[in-house]
C-alpha cells in the first residue's frame, strides 16, 4: 500500500525501467522494510519464509542475492530523481510545507581494507575504530522525519566541509524553497 501511494511504480515507469524491473525493486524495498538483512540472506528469507512475491508478481524462482544487488545498484543510480520523488510525494501526501530542515553526519567502517576504494578513507570514526576505513553518510530530515536528502561522502572529510555541498544539493533538490537549516 505505502508503494502505491508513493506512486514509486509510476515513478520508475518514468525513468524507463521495466515491469520486471518495478517488481523486482518492489521486492526487495518490502522485503528490506519487513526484513531487514543482507541480499543473500534476503533471497533465502523471500524464497523460504515469505509471501512477498505473490504481492509484488515478481516470479520467486528467480530471486537470487546478484538479482538483489544489481536492483540496488539500479535504484541508487536514479538516487538523486528518487529522493526528490519521495520528498515531493510525502510532502503532498502528509500536506508538509519544509520550514525547517535538519542535518546530521555519522560515519561506519568496513571490517576488510578495502583497498581500491575511493571512500573509504582512515578519518575520525564515531565508534573509535581508527583501524578500520570508514565512509560518511550524511542525511537531511523535515522536522516531520521526512528524508530530504542523503549523500555518502569520503571516511576523510571533515564535517564542516559536507555543509557547504549540502546546501547546494538541497537547493536543486527543493526550489527556492525558504528552510532554515
Amino acid at each position: 500500500h505505502t508503494w502505491n501511494q508513493l506512486q514509486l511504480t509510476e515513478f520508475l515507469q518514468q525513468q524507463g525501467w521495466s515491469e520486471s524491473q518495478i517488481q523486482l525493486a518492489a521486492t526487495q524495498v518490502i522485503s528490506r522494510a519487513v526484513y531487514p538483512a543482507s541480499e543473500l540472506k534476503t533471497s533465502q528469507w523471500i524464497k523460504e519464509n515469505s509471501a512477498v512475491c505473490e504481492l509484488t508478481g515478481y516470479n520467486m524462482d528467480q530471486i537470487s542475492k546478484d538479482k538483489l544487488y544489481q536492483s540496488a545498484l539500479s535504484l541508487f543510480s536514479v538516487k538523486d530523481r528518487l529522493q526528490k520523488h519521495l520528498s515531493t510525494r510525502t510532502n503532498t501526501l502528509f500536506d508538509l510545507q519544509d520550514k525547517i530542515i535538519l542535518y546530521d553526519l555519522t560515519n561506519t567502517y568496513f571490517e576488510g581494507r578495502k583497498e581500491n576504494s575511493k571512500l573509504a578513507q582512515r578519518g575520525r570514526s564515531k565508534e573509535k575504530r581508527s583501524d578500520a576505513k570508514l565512509i560518511v553518510l550524511a542525511m537531511v530530515v523535515n522536522i516531520e522525519g521526512f528524508v530530504k536528502y542523503t549523500s555518502i561522502h569520503e571516511g576523510n572529510i571533515a564535517d564542516c566541509q559536507t555543509l557547504s555541498l549540502m546546501i547546494d544539493k538541497l537547493a536543486s533538490q527543493m526550489g527556492n524553497t525558504n528552510a532554515v537549516i
